[in-house]
């Protein structure tokens, strides 16, 4: 008999209770956590490993054919494809998929097709979202992710493009879309830059964890709830720096978005709203 055993059968109740809870909270309590050390936390914490990890495209994988069946009836797009999938009504969510659609119909306004690129856009879910909100524009969509999740995006969608390096950006695109995306990068200056380049018509950062007086920070987020076994590194991006940054790029903000996201990250030096920013460039505006 184990050791773990003879506990079971000897303490009680009350404490074997207790001491799952202490074993869940490990995993729950601390999903969102602010990290003074910055980037280099990941140097000396190896549960650090990123969104190119097995158990997240297997998470996808099962949960596919779920999103796929909420997208064809008639209901509400209140869908969060990282959560359970256990309802379409979530506020959020609906409010982030309805300004996405807006967006997107801006981009394609006066235009039987579409080109889309789509930065970290992990297996495809937006390329179902763009055809169910514009059913009569064909949308030709281009993906930025992890080499795990391209390679399985480009068998769901095999006359669609999936990018796991940077030729995504040798060509340019109607519609530059970044969702839940921006704040992984640790140069996200450089990437709107980028991103910038290659938008024609519009470029739509959405759901960026922003605050409004501190300087950006990082946080450290821990998904292990949602199915995801790892951790990953993200900034928090003062709104200001943000937007300086994309007028540097050559962009005018055009409208902005809140989507009443408000994750608690522990010990931050400011709490963040999750907001959206749809930017055209300056060569456009006025059209």
């Amino acid at each position: 008999m184990t050791l773990k055993n003879v506990i079971r059968l000897v303490a009680p109740p009350v404490l074997l209770q207790w001491a799952r809870q202490i074993r869940i909270g490990r995993k729950t309590a601390l999903e969102w956590e602010y990290v003074p050390e910055g980037w280099a936390y990941a140097e000396t914490h190896p549960e650090i490993k990123g969104w190119n990890v097995q158990e997240v495209l297997e998470t996808y994988k099962k949960k596919w054919s779920i999103f796929e069946c909420m997208l064809r009836e008639p209901g509400p797009l209140g869908i969060a494809h990282e959560s359970e999938l256990d309802t379409n009504e979530d506020i959020k969510s609906h409010n982030a998929i309805m300004a996405f659609g807006y967006a997107l119909a801006l981009a394609a306004h006066g235009k039987g097709s579409l080109s889309l690129l789509d930065w970290g856009g992990g297996i495809g879910h937006y390329c179902l979202l763009a055809q169910a909100l514009l059913p009569g524009v064909q949308v030709e969509y281009h993906c930025k992710d992890l080499p795990l999740l391209c390679e399985h995006g480009a068998r769901l969608f095999p006359k669609q493009r999936f990018y796991a390096d940077d030729r995504c950006f040798e060509r340019a695109y109607d519609f530059v879309f970044a969702s839940t995306s921006l704040h992984y990068a640790e140069d996200w200056h450089d990437l709107v830059r980028r991103l910038a380049g290659v938008a024609t018509r519009y470029l739509y950062i959405a759901n960026v964890p922003s605050v409004q007086k501190a300087a950006s920070f990082v946080f450290v987020q821990r998904p292990y709830r949602y199915g995801y076994n790892t951790e990953y590194l993200a900034w928090c991006i003062n709104r200001t720096e943000l937007l300086q940054a994309a007028e540097r790029s050559g962009l005018a903000l055009l409208r902005e978005f809140v989507y009443g996201h408000r994750p608690v990250i522990r010990g931050a030096p400011e709490q963040n709203s999750y907001r959206g920013y749809l930017f055209r460039p300056h060569s456009e505006k006025g059209a």
